[in-house]
């Protein structure tokens, strides 16, 4: 910032590096005092002061420097009683997208983590908006911004000045997104994504205005001072809307614990210059009532103003600048006047002092100052204290939802939803579905609980079939659940002993799909009779079977249940009995309220097979007509197979479970229904009707605005088809929480099987809430019981249900926490002092150690960050038996950039031209060095060298052997390309024979889940003991003939040239030439997320014109080369 500044006409506060001390006391008596000290690359503004003299910048230099001793601190002049503004801003290419500027309330000098913020300003005419926007914009094409950035100015006598500028978000990026109704952020990504995007105007606001006050934590530190100053020490931030600032503010405060005065105020202000300020402000205390308290000085000052206020000693020994300690007064009422004891018997309802100056510390006092001692007390003795002005004090401000409750997304919070009719399948079709899949598809479908239907195999009619399905269902279900027994003509006396264990009986009278079809009226009646009338009675009864059932069911007097009504004329008498008063409910799937007879595939009429059969538009209108006859929503899903319902003799039966709450949703969205309905038909009338107990702690999080399109197979039952597929609904369901456990979020089932309950078992619990509302979805209630809490009066009356469902905010994911202190992490590797010869030798533990070490050097690298101080001392010694580019070079940086030193020895130069020996060679070599980096060209060379060297040996290379650096590069890079190594296709191609790189990969590459391919010119595959060792470990590998056939599944594609040298004749070599060329035109055959890898050098292998193909990835890798290479040389050297 401050060379760009310098190089432009940017306004920029003057800045000065730490050099000698006496230049540094001679730059601030020129600028004059006082001057800020500030350390760089600290958090929170951590040992940063306001130096007010030679003495105070000594001190607080040494301070700065033992906190970033690698880092210089930068001296600045501090300018006094000047106004701090912030800048968000988003930009591209420069340009300015969007801009909000916030300001301070208290002077600068306060951290802004300390500070209360107001957007959109308040006090900014237009000019000085003018000039804001002109320096943000500035600084956006002096940077080529393209992403968010901030910055930070002072404003004094019509001046700007920039202080500070970061290519980041910040802090306030979340508050004032909220606030202006713009997402900052979103924003950002569209432009780092290269959308486009036009600039957006926020900076005037949107009709309200947002404050943000800190949090405080001084009570649990002992005899820290309470005081702002340019180090932070909140521990929190609140932010909160209003109309205006005063609204905003308020609630903020409210929000930290700050309770609002009743009645005694005491005041005491430092300065003469501060008292004059808060005179106004003083003024409006006394006319709404206030009862005010002033230290002696204070007090006189305002009485001269015609104030109202009653004077009070210092109760400390001390004499202090306003008073005698020894005196003591009586006020009016007789109470003692001792600041002490008031606030020991919080006497004050506030406490507003002000010092007399702040330099910024926050520490310990050592002087035990009046101020002080008062700010202390009022923190011990939990007295609100304020130690700024107060620019207004009012009552509590009231809720006002269209301000206060706000959502990026319409989520709604429901009960568990309760499905009443659910074919799972086991025992005896556990391949159509079972208690696990089918209780999957309810979590995602956003049912809690599912009542069980009893046409299994065998059928639920007696005690044995029961114990059954009791015990699979135990094993199985993920949500809760209760089953039905099933009434058989010949059972009505045997099913009794199972009445208490099951949620109801269950009576086939229509031909469906099972064995429990009872045609004859003779064997119901027997059921009708002896039933117990307080278990419901369900009865699949078609047409005309519905009036003969609820004749049956008056002529008993007993309730019953209709399951699945379909057709005009069975809602019709439904509707006319229940207004006779018969005790008659009924349900209704949502495949009758969807789909119709015209729906039916003529190529697939299997698939359209259901019991009962799809009805005609007449019928579906009426069901939708007669929407308030119908008591629940319930699925019928009867799972079958894709292949049983394409059989001319398909079985009837839809899944239905993870879809019947979308479309049902979508049912609201058109206004076909209320959410109050759907609730109470897929909640609470289920919950009555089947008298089943409450679900603790259980709900479901619904995003109202979501809209998608139905796939053809549903992730969870094992149907793996719908009905409803390519259907496009609005509504999914995001969270359902069953007992306080996160059963299911974001499309992922979490519990296992076995975590549901049997509900029939459960004892009944008593409800503590009204059923017939949406549990603590209400923002009102939330507000009103904070109020409460705060003893202040509720202010807005509850809701009826029947308006928009309350919402409940969305949480945000947790961040990636960005790398903050630059140091190196600490990882166990037993790599120190030992050779490394093979990549045999690595484990995976230890390879991911190295990589975690070599992306910390990276980011040191890229950053500019010093690490000289790893190796500093060290010699490398550099001895290459054979030419080296990459290599060699690679070596000889990471040595260097660690603060190593590199000697190096060839072959052409060396003794060994007067016939020294290999060994002989490393022996010398190694008494001048800590570690010898070795290539030579006979395989098995460096391990014989290694013997007889008493240093760390690295293998560089030995001939056709093996290359193990190179090959943990290579893993490197695939990991920091694509993110992992598990579960890709690595695809190895050209001379494997004799290329040493892939000899080691392939080893290496064995630890991760992953296929191998080898594409090679004939005679010249990989090796069989490199082929067996990767088959011992159960690695698939393949040999391909063409590189076409091989590249369109490839993640990885490792290209290798023919090694010219490795080839007795140069005909040899040209037979294998030109085989195997990576073009852009071949290219367009392989995926979009995959990498082209090379050790390199390249001959005609892959075309120069594919190189700006960001899957290029050579370069690269030979770049990380240095980072794997830096990490090893530290982790051998034990560095690290």
């Amino acid at each position: 910032l401050v060379r760009m500044a310098q190089g432009s006409s940017l306004p920029s506060q003057t800045f000065f590096l730490v050099l000698p001390l006496q230049n540094i006391k001679s730059f601030c008596e020129e600028v004059g005092y006082p001057c800020l000290v500030r350390p760089s690359y600290v958090l929170s503004g951590a040992a940063m002061n306001v130096a007010y003299s030679h003495r105070d910048l000594e001190g607080y230099l040494s301070e700065a420097s033992a906190v970033s001793k690698e880092h210089p601190v930068v001296i600045s002049k501090f300018i006094c009683e000047a106004k701090e503004i912030d800048v968000d801003a988003v930009a591209k290419d420069g340009v300015v997208v969007a801009m909000a500027v916030s300001e301070h309330v208290e002077n600068a000098g306060v951290h802004s983590g300390d500070a209360t913020l107001v957007t959109p300003a308040q006090d900014l005419n237009p000019e000085t908006l003018t000039k804001i926007r002109a320096i943000c914009q500035a600084i956006g094409q002096a940077l080529l911004v393209s992403g968010p950035y901030n910055m930070q100015l002072i404003a004094k006598d019509n001046q700007l000045k920039v202080i500070e500028c970061n290519l980041r978000v910040s802090r306030s990026f979340p508050f004032v997104s909220k606030t202006l109704n713009c997402d900052f952020v979103a924003l950002a990504t569209q432009v780092i994504l290269g959308l486009p995007i036009e600039p957006i105007e926020v900076t005037f606001g949107c009709g309200k205005v947002g404050v943000k006050v800190p949090q405080f934590s001084y009570s649990r530190l002992a005899g820290a001072d309470i005081r702002l100053g340019v180090e932070m020490a909140s521990t929190g931030e609140v932010a909160c809307f209003g109309e205006n600032r005063y609204e905003a503010y308020l609630k903020a405060l409210v929000s930290t614990g700050f309770c609002i005065p009743k009645k005694n105020i005491f005041l005491s202000i430092g300065s003469y210059k501060h008292k004059a300020e808060f005179l106004p402000s003083v003024r409006t205390l006394e006319k709404m009532g206030y009862k005010l308290y002033g230290s002696l000085g204070t007090s006189d000052f305002y009485m001269e103003h015609g104030i109202k206020i009653e004077a009070m000693t210092w109760p400390f020994h001390d004499a202090g600048e306003e008073g005698n300690a020894n005196s003591s007064n009586v006020s009016s009422d007789g109470q003692s006047c001792s600041i002490a004891d008031f606030l020991e018997q919080k006497g004050f309802d506030l406490v507003v002092n002000l010092p007399m100056c702040s330099s910024g510390a926050r520490r310990i006092s050592t002087v035990l100052t009046q101020g002080y001692r008062t700010r202390r007390m009022a923190v011990d003795y939990a007295v609100p204290l304020v130690t700024d002005a107060l620019r207004l004090v009012r009552k509590a401000p009231p809720v006002k939802t269209h301000i206060d409750c706000m959502t990026s997304r319409k989520i709604v919070r429901l009960p568990g939803l309760i499905d009443v009719h659910v074919h799972l399948r086991e025992p005896g079709a556990s391949h159509k579905e079972n208690f696990a899949s089918g209780t999957a598809a309810a979590l995602a479908g956003g049912f809690t609980l599912v009542c069980a239907m009893p046409n299994t195999k065998p059928p639920l009619c007696d005690g044995t079939a029961l114990a059954l399905c009791q015990q699979v269902a135990k094993a199985g279900a993920r949500c809760d659940y209760a089953l039905f027994a099933g009434a058989s003509p010949t059972n009505a006396e045997e099913v009794l002993s199972l009445a208490s264990s099951v949620v109801g009986l269950k009576m086939y009278l229509n031909d469906t799909f099972g064995p429990l079809c009872m045609d004859s009226v003779s064997d119901w009646l027997e059921h009708f009779e002896k039933w117990p009338k307080n278990v419901p009675l369900c009865c699949h009864a078609e047409g005309r079977t519905t009036a003969a059932v609820i004749l049956l069911a008056s002529l008993y007097r007993r309730p019953v249940h209709i399951c699945h009504v379909a057709r005009e004329e069975e809602i019709l008498i439904i509707k006319r009995a229940k207004e006779q008063g018969h005790e008659v409910t009924c349900e209704v799937t949502p495949h009758h309220l969807f789909l119709t007879t015209e729906d039916v595939s003529a190529a697939a009429p299997g698939k359209g097979a259901v019991k009962p059969p799809l009805v005609t538009a007449r019928d579906q209108k009426a069901l939708w007509d007669n929407i308030d006859v119908i008591d629940c929503i319930a699925t019928d899903h009867a799972p079958h197979t894709l292949e049983e319902k394409m059989d001319e003799n398909a079985p009837p039966g839809f899944p239905g479970l993870e879809t019947a709450l979308p479309l049902m949703l979508t049912a609201v969205a058109e206004g076909k229904l209320t959410m109050e309905a759907l609730v109470k038909k897929m909640y609470h009338n289920p919950k009555q009707i089947f008298n089943l107990p409450v679900q603790p702690d259980t709900y479901i999080e619904v995003d109202l605005d979501e809209e998608w399109t139905i796939p053809e197979a549903p992730p969870y039952s094992k149907a793996q088809w719908t009905p409803f597929a390519g259907r496009k609904v609005r509504g999914q369901v995001r969270r359902v929480v069953v007992r306080g456990e996160v059963a299911f979020v974001d499309g992922q089932v979490l519990v296992e099987p076995g975590y549901g309950q049997d509900v029939m078992t459960v004892p009944a619990q008593t409800e503590l809430e009204r059923t017939s509302s949406l549990v603590n979805l209400s923002a009102v209630k939330m507000y009103n019981k904070m109020f409460q809490e705060l003893g202040l009066p509720e202010h807005l009356q509850m809701p009826s249900v029947s308006e928009d469902a309350k919402l409940l905010p969305r949480c945000p994911s947790p961040l990636v926490p960005p790398v903050g202190k630059w140091s190196l992490p600490e990882v166990p590797h037993a790599l120190q002092g030992c050779h490394v010869l093979s990549a045999d030798m690595f484990s995976k533990d230890q390879m991911h150690a190295m990589f975690n070490l070599a992306h910390a050097f990276s980011l040191f690298v890229n950053k500019d960050r010093p690490l000289d101080h790893v190796l500093r001392g060290k010699v490398m010694a550099s001895v290459f038996y054979e030419v080296s580019t990459r290599t060699s070079c690679s070596f000889a940086a990471a040595m260097q950039r660690l603060g190593g030193t590199v000697i190096h020895m060839a072959e052409s130069s060396s003794s060994t031209q007067k016939g020294e020996s290999l060994e002989d060679s490393i022996a010398v070599m190694a008494g001048y060095s800590d570690v010898v980096v070795l290539r030579h060209p006979q395989p098995g060379a460096v391990m014989r060298a290694a013997k007889h060297c008493r240093k760390p040996v690295i293998n560089a290379g030995d001939g056709v052997g093996e290359h193990p650096t190179q090959a943990l590069l290579d893993i490197y890079t695939i990991r920091e390309e694509i993110g992992t190594v598990n579960g890709l296709t690595v695809t190895l191609v050209g001379d494997l024979k004799h290329g040493r790189t892939v000899h080691s990969l392939a080893r290496l590459l064995t630890h991760y889940d992953v296929q191998l391919r080898y594409v090679a010119p004939k005679n010249l595959g990989m090796p069989d003991s490199v082929k067996e060792l990767v088959a011992s470990r159960g690695i698939p590998q393949e040999e391909i003939a063409s590189l076409e056939a091989a590249l369109p599944d490839t993640d990885v594609l490792y290209m290798t040239r023919i090694q010219k040298e490795r080839f007795s004749s140069a005909e040899e070599y040209e037979k294998a030439c030109g085989l195997f060329v990576v073009t852009p035109q071949l290219m367009t055959r392989a995926k979009k997320r995959m990498i082209v890898m090379h050790p390199l050098p390249r001959v005609f292998e892959i075309s120069p014109e594919f190189d700006t193909d960001p899957r290029a990835a050579y370069f690269r890798q030979a770049e990380a080369g240095m980072y794997v290479r830096m990490a090893l040389l530290a982790m051998v050297l034990g560095r690290v």
